[in-house]
């Protein structure tokens, strides 16, 4: 296969870009805001791309770290027309095709597609019931995470169906490797076969996109589900200045903004807006890979989170994503160490299950 053969399809796109330089993408991108060089930037990538098309640039390692060092967070694809996410997607397959993938990248692929799954787990977490409710990799490794939101689901009327499950293999894919990513679908969709043609509760938002966009699948965020149920559940209130940090495949890409904002103050929480919300969320430094080849510029990225936390007065940050809440609280952790204030980092469903079972 030409290496190049992925970026094809979006000629047009790198070009657009090229000839604009709006850098509406550019100063506001978690990535770049660390870092600092235009490379690193969307618009960036987007002339390395052309290059590699012109054959002016030829593929190399620092190529390589450039693309595995972004997010794929989405959020310069809400401030551009064109599909940036997808190119940037392209760009890395492009790379690994020539050779040039992270070692970690490799080995996380070999993991998934090796053993069906990509963080170790204890022992497979198994539920019967009606409703088909996806736990994905990162939730079957938390065994006490998924019992809180077990708990929250049951006293919300709903009996969940824990089946059989292999990864989605959305990490095979955002790393480069479109013929392993091939391999996790046909896998995933012999074992997950008998829930095919229902709908399906889901956790993580990562694999939330991945069962929707990628299998056709029907699915619905869990906590969307909960949040049409909140009024008929006795909560009792939770006394804290709190602000939202919306995930980027939660919020961004699945347009799950106003459910758990409807659920925090339901809970009698006092919310604080950060100054990125919603659509235009900063990533919290976990996405894309990044933790794995560059848990320092992570960490960064978490920390510069935090501190738009700090800047509305948020004691605490809730979210909704299995990735999110670790990242955030390491992020937390460590800028507390430089300005002396330490900013609590919660699960929603954590919160939700406290005041129910109070």
């Amino acid at each position: 296969m030409n290496p190049l053969q992925a970026l094809e399809p979006y000629i047009d796109d790198i070009y657009t870009c090229n000839r604009t330089r709006c850098g509406f993408c550019r100063e506001e991108c978690p990535v770049y805001r660390v870092e600092g060089y235009e490379t690193y930037s969307c618009r960036g990538k987007m002339l390395v791309a052309r290059g590699l098309l012109e054959g002016t640039l030829q593929p190399d390692e620092e190529m390589a770290r450039m693309a595995d060092e972004c997010l794929l967070c989405g959020y310069c694809a809400a401030r551009c027309a064109l599909h940036n996410v997808e190119i940037i997607t392209a760009l890395r397959e492009a790379l690994a095709e020539a050779g040039f993938q992270a070692p970690k990248h490799r080995a996380n692929a070999d993991q998934i597609l090796t053993e069906g799954y990509l963080f170790p787990r204890t022992s497979a977490i198994r539920r019967e019931g009606t409703t088909p409710l996806y736990l994905g990799c990162l939730y079957q490794s938390k065994p006490a995470e998924v019992k809180t939101i077990l708990s929250v689901l049951e006293k919300a009327g709903f009996d969940p169906l824990i089946a059989d499950e292999v990864c989605c293999g959305y990490v095979v894919e955002a790393t480069g490797d479109a013929e392993g990513f091939a391999r996790a679908q046909e896998r995933f969709r012999q074992v997950y076969a008998p829930y095919a043609d229902q709908e399906i509760l889901t956790l993580c938002p990562t694999c939330t996109i991945t069962l929707r966009d990628k299998y056709g699948l029907r699915v619905k965020p869990a906590i969307v589900a909960v949040a049409e149920r909140i009024g008929d559940l006795r909560l009792e209130p939770v006394a804290m200045t709190a602000t939202y940090h919306d995930p980027c495949h939660l919020g961004r890409m699945l347009g799950v903004f106003e459910e758990p904002r409807e659920i925090i103050r339901a809970l009698g929480v006092h919310l604080v807006e950060m100054e990125h919300n919603r659509t235009f969320s900063t990533c919290c430094g976990g996405g894309g890979g990044v933790t794995a080849v560059n848990p320092k510029l992570s960490a960064e990225i978490a920390k510069n989170r935090v501190r738009d936390a700090l800047a509305v007065g948020a004691e605490t940050i809730i979210t909704v994503c299995p990735t999110c809440t670790p990242t955030l609280l390491r992020g937390a952790g460590r800028l507390a160490n430089e300005v002396d204030k330490f900013v609590d980092v919660l699960d929603l469903w954590q919160l939700l299950d406290k005041a129910l079972a109070r």
